[in-house]
């Protein structure tokens, strides 16, 4: 019988935890459960929300494997008083087990951040910050096939993400060559843009883009463009999922991997 801690080597396997984040705050791994309990069906998603949770109950599901951990902040207490403490407790009733592949699964090589600068379109691609080794760490940079205008490519990304709501930040004729990509959210810090900037991008796309960040960005003639967090990572579960698959069918384990079907693109 296929335990918890079975999927746990085919995640590790893709995207080691050792991989994760090094500044800041992060919690990956195993968020609630026991390795050791059985886990034939398993769900793959961007966040655990009440709906995926409803879902896993339904399916049957033993163990979810998220993007974003469930627990991300230190928490004092558990309890029904709170949106957080109902959720780990129905799924501690449930007897379903999660984990999550955060930063690690970001970094990794073949993981979001390639995935993502992949789908927009870039050639030669290398990493921003390669603390972890030449091909994994913090973001990428790539060039287009054909350089085009900030609007240009600004539907180029709607597009390849599925995402009504990208914005630019900067002047919308500005000709863009070079693109920096930081999945998720790359806006927070102004020292994102000056790491595109020295990677000679003309150009970082990124989400979750805070005020300070994009009036740094307009003062240096830089420009942003800034999808949704969730669609630059919702697009990668589907890969996700069938990774594991190929995973388990070389190893043999009998697990059926899923995606969840109540998280969609277009968040309502």
């Amino acid at each position: 019988m296929p335990t918890v801690g079975d999927t746990i080597k085919l995640i590790q396997a893709i995207a080691p935890e050792e991989f994760a984040y090094k500044e800041g705050v992060e919690n990956v791994g195993l968020i609630i459960g026991r390795r050791a309990a059985k886990a034939v069906k398993v769900m793959c998603c961007l966040d655990v929300s009440n709906r995926v949770i409803d879902e896993a109950v339904a399916e049957k599901v033993g163990l979810i494997i998220s993007h974003h951990p469930l627990i991300f902040m230190p928490i004092s207490s558990v309890s029904c008083e709170d949106v957080l403490g109902r959720k780990i407790l129905r799924l501690i009733e449930n007897k379903i087990a999660v984990y999550a592949s955060h930063t690690n699964l970001d970094f990794v090589a073949d993981g979001i951040n390639d995935y993502v600068a992949n789908l927009i379109g870039l050639k030669g691609i290398t990493v921003l910050d390669p603390y972890i080794g030449a091909n994994a760490g913090f973001g990428r940079a790539g060039d287009l096939f054909i350089g085009m205008t900030a609007e240009a490519l600004r539907k180029e990304v709607a597009h390849a993400l599925n995402d009504p709501f990208v914005r630019v930040i900067g002047e919308r004729t500005d000709f863009i060559k070079r693109v920096a990509v930081i999945n998720g959210g790359g806006g927070g810090e102004t020292k994102y843009i000056d790491m595109a900037r020295d990677a000679d991008a003309d150009c970082l796309i990124t989400a979750d883009v805070k005020h300070h960040v994009a009036e740094y960005a307009l003062d240096c003639g830089f420009t942003i463009i800034e999808p949704q967090h969730h669609t630059m990572e919702f697009c990668y579960i589907q890969k996700l999922v069938q990774l594991l698959q190929i995973k388990a069918k070389e190893q043999k384990l009998n697990i059926e991997i899923i995606q969840a079907s109540s998280e969609t693109n277009i968040r309502s």
